[in-house]
């Protein structure tokens, strides 16, 4: 597909960005750069993320004994600390070492809790489904379809069974039972690309979220799909030029837009969103 139609389509990113603000999508089309800070805190998801795509590797070197995964997890850490700098090298270039530092320690300390709920989930389901669970197929493959006018790059995507079916990698905090919001519309638009991409029908995915070790099965329903083409529509409108209206939140006061946000007003349709 020429690149110009890649561009055009919505991206799942902003279908998320739109349920986070949808003033973020519209500024963001418009040039204007979304800032992110190179923080600990940024840091933490970075080497989470990575260390996740370990996980499985780790389950399968360990006995299902905790202690064995904790260690193969401070392996895989090790790992990760070698390579960050490597695989983000545009991202982390003169980071202060400090900065790094804080956030290898902060990591460090969720071992232990990730080491346990790993080999609580190896207790209930078994050591070989929890690595199919999370075992990448491939990693942050670039899926498109013309029909959806859709684009999207998920964490990676994995074969369980005879289908390949998405696996959302997420480091913030885990729900005490299901997904979020957010996690449970990402996982339904990369479901709807796969099927585009690959003719199978996909009918759930798998969110893990990195920081906990836990890993959750999601069943796509209809309104999910439904939810995917409602807000792919509406970013198509605000791409168009409809500036949607101004919702105050907490993450109003570090959003690098306010100086934009609070000296624009929305237009009539916008109050349609």
């Amino acid at each position: 597909m020429p690149l110009i139609n890649l561009k055009l389509h919505a991206n799942v990113s902003e279908l998320i960005l739109y349920l986070k603000c949808p003033r973020q999508v519209y500024y963001t089309h418009r040039k204007h750069e979304l800032v992110t800070e190179i923080t600990p805190e940024y840091l933490e998801h970075m080497m989470l993320k990575e260390l996740a795509i370990g996980y499985p590797d780790a389950i399968e070197r360990a006995t299902e004994d905790k202690q064995a995964i904790r260690d193969e997890l401070n392996i895989e850490m090790e790992r990760v600390k070698g390579e960050l700098e490597l695989i983000y090298s545009t991202e982390l270039r003169d980071l202060p070492h400090k900065v790094l530092e804080t956030a290898e320690s902060v990591v460090a300390e969720q071992i232990e809790k990730i080491a346990t709920n790993l080999s609580e989930a190896i207790s209930e389901y078994g050591k070989e489904e929890v690595i199919r669970r999370i075992r990448p197929y491939r990693t942050e493959p670039v899926l498109h379809s013309d029909k959806l006018k859709l684009t999207g790059i998920p964490s990676a995507v994995i074969q369980y069974g005879e289908k390949i079916v998405p696996l959302s990698i997420r480091t913030g905090k885990c729900p005490d039972s299901g997904v979020w919001r957010n996690d449970r519309i990402h996982i339904a638009a990369i479901a709807m690309l796969l099927e585009e991409n690959y003719g199978n029908s996909v009918g759930h995915g798998f969110v893990q979220y990195a920081r906990h070790g836990n890993i959750r099965q999601v069943k796509i329903r209809p309104e999910d799909r439904r939810q995917v083409l409602k807000i792919r529509t509406r970013i198509d409108n605000i791409k168009d030029g409809t500036l949607p209206e101004r919702k105050e939140n907490p993450a109003c006061s570090y959003c690098n837009f306010t100086q934009f946000c609070t000296s624009t007003r929305s237009s009539l349709a916008s109050r349609l969103f």
